[in-house]
């Protein structure tokens, strides 16, 4: 069986993460790839950082990340951690990769008091949605809205 590690990810792995994070929006159907080593390290690492990124090695090789941060369940009034991506090379999937990193990322939840671990999934992502079953995830009825662009730039200018 081969050794599956978790472990928070250096800015010095900030290019493979950004390939993996590109390769993700590639299997969802997101194509451009905007993440770049750059944007990695300027968004994942230091005191303010927008997310927390930690890397899953498999027999010493990086084979999957998640990128999460603290959240707020504001059903119960509690606090609860937002995980953004979960990516697990091709190569690497169905050994164990995927589920060390959600239980490395519910650990943490638990170790500082949340409530939840919630997360977004593109419904045409079929094996995504069958792996957070096997998880024990249950869907939420909700939709997650969106402004951007030059949406979001109107909407900020309407501000008093």
């Amino acid at each position: 069986m081969s050794a599956i590690r978790v472990r928070p990810g250096r800015v010095d792995e900030a290019a493979v993460l950004a390939e993996m994070a590109n390769d993700l929006n590639d299997h969802v159907g997101i194509h451009g790839r905007p993440f770049t080593p750059e944007r990695i390290r300027a968004a994942g690492f230091g005191p303010h950082a927008a997310f927390t990124a930690w890397v899953a090695e498999l027999d010493g090789v990086v084979a999957g990340y998640v990128f999460f941060g603290p959240g707020y369940n504001t059903d119960v009034a509690a606090r609860a951690i937002w995980l953004y991506d979960l990516f697990v090379a091709p190569a690497a999937r169905g050994r164990g990769v995927g589920q060390a990193l959600m239980a490395a990322v519910a650990a943490e939840a638990v170790r500082l008091g949340c409530v939840s671990l919630d997360w977004s999934v593109h419904t045409a992502n079929a094996g995504a949605l069958e792996f957070y079953r096997r998880l024990g995830a249950v869907g939420a009825e909700v939709r997650i809205m969106s402004v951007a662009g030059e949406r979001l730039r109107a909407l900020a200018d309407a501000a008093p």
